[in-house]
């Protein structure tokens, strides 16, 4: 058996199921379907695609508890969570059935030479490497436009999820889809590479890490592929004097403590003006210190472990690195003294350069706030990381609020709401966050040839 493919129980530090990594025979034979598949499947119209993913949607409603237990078990999200999970990847589905064929329409040209026009067109089989922390909505935002589109695809998910990727193709299964449309490719991250290189995989989108990212498109840029990367982020929240308490206070526990903090849209820069400060802290100390951090199946638990080991050791270790040179901690800190990898909510202030807390992506239930006197060492705090994900804004001046926008080094800016996404919505960082984007008519359009048809007068 391949150990690094497992199921291992986060709540409980026990491995649960163990998967046999499939032969490069077998997923050069899967990769071959996909690309048979791909020469019929383009040419299918947008009424038979739609049907099809309509069904695999409602099969994901259908089985829904049985999908959301698979999310607890294997990352350690709580349930309820785990639910809204399901639901949102099964509205990410329907919402490119309804919409594709209106997305990819012919656009006219206005030329003098004839007449034109750009139709869009699939370019093949796409590979889709997806990450942990969201694991059905992140495989849904990736396979719904593109299978719309035209374009086949494999999956490749992290390797600590394995019965939510073969859960995931059992939906297109179980909907009747014909072999080859969606496969779930059961492998470790360091055969990626090759995969990227056969010639019959056209293009590839990543969700994770910035080392896999760079990685990844390292590997397509040679091979004159295209790709997408979604990568980390340390999303500054500002709070300005005039801000909404209310709102600002769910902003922090949506945006930073759902799912342990372990998304790469989380709040990781808490930045609030010197007015409004006091109360915040009082307020966010107060709620931190009365959450439930417990058995992610049970339903009043708040907040459930993190996703490894490693996970709990890396933040620790941000934590207690920034502690000793001068961060103060205001709550938590330590690991829960229990079987399974929990930790306390935490809260820090006072975090400067050199600390990992300020330097790094704090990828865990760690609450960072900074106290700045005004608009300008708000943004310089904002903008003082190599990455350009999300950013959010609490302020009752939304006038005020737009212009700040402006100033900030990201991909979406979202005022008195936490950063979240809606398959309605482009989602997508700059910087060492990534390029192209997801969601919305942008991410249909990431894997189609805009191909010109002219015709001559």
């Amino acid at each position: 058996m391949a150990s690094s493919i497992r199921t291992l129980n986060p709540a409980t530090g026990k491995v649960e199921k163990e998967f046999q990594a499939y032969t490069s025979d077998e997923i050069n034979q899967y990769i071959n379907q996909a690309h048979e598949l791909y020469k019929e499947w383009r040419f299918i119209s947008y009424e038979e695609r739609k049907a099809i993913m309509k069904r695999v949607a409602n099969e994901m409603r259908k089985q829904k508890s049985h999908l959301a237990s698979l999310i607890t078990t294997e990352m350690g999200k709580p349930l309820r969570e785990s639910e809204i999970e399901i639901d949102y990847s099964a509205n990410i589905i329907d919402y490119y059935a309804d919409h594709a064929e209106e997305f990819l329409a012919n656009t006219p040209l206005d030329t003098e030479k004839g007449t034109a026009y750009v139709v869009s067109e699939p370019i093949g089989v796409l590979l889709g490497v997806m990450p942990w922390n969201f694991p059905f909505s992140q495989i849904a935002r990736f396979a719904g436009p593109h299978i719309m589109a035209g374009n086949t695809v494999v999956l490749k998910t992290a390797s600590n999820i394995p019965q939510c990727g073969i859960a995931f193709e059992q939906l297109f299964i179980d909907a009747g889809a014909p072999q080859g449309l969606y496969k779930n490719l059961l492998m470790s991250g360091k055969d990626t590479d090759k995969i990227i290189e056969n010639p019959k995989i056209v293009g590839v989108s990543l969700t994770g890490s910035e080392a896999a990212g760079a990685q990844v498109a390292s590997i397509a840029g040679k091979h004159v592929k295209p790709s997408v990367l979604e990568l980390g982020g340390s999303d500054p929240m500002i709070v300005l004097n005039d801000a909404d308490i209310e709102k600002a206070m769910s902003g922090t526990i949506n945006g930073r403590l759902r799912n342990a903090g372990q998304a790469c849209t989380s709040s990781k820069r808490i930045i609030v003006q010197e007015g409004i400060y006091n109360e915040y802290l009082e307020r966010i100390t107060a709620h931190v210190n009365q959450m439930k951090v417990d058995d992610p199946t049970l339903a009043d638990t708040d907040m459930g472990p993190v996703s490894s080991e490693s996970a709990m050791n890396t933040i620790l270790d941000q934590i207690n690195d920034s502690v000793e040179k001068g961060a103060t901690l205001v709550a938590g800190g330590k690991r829960v003294e229990r079987e399974g990898f929990f930790l306390q909510p935490t809260i820090l202030t006072d975090l400067k350069p050199g600390m990992k807390g300020y330097d790094e992506e704090v990828f865990g239930p760690v609450v960072c706030i900074w106290k700045v006197k005004d608009i300008d060492e708000a943004l310089h705090i904002a903008n003082d990381t190599p990455y350009g994900l999300g950013a959010s804004i609490y302020t009752e001046d939304v006038a005020s609020a737009e212009k700040i926008a402006r100033k900030i080094d990201s991909g979406m800016v979202f005022i008195n709401k936490q950063v979240s996404s809606s398959p309605e919505l482009p989602f997508g960082g700059v910087k060492n966050s990534g390029y192209g984007r997801e969601l919305s008519k942008a991410g249909i359009l990431e894997f189609v040839n805009k191909k010109l048809v002219m015709i001559a007068k």
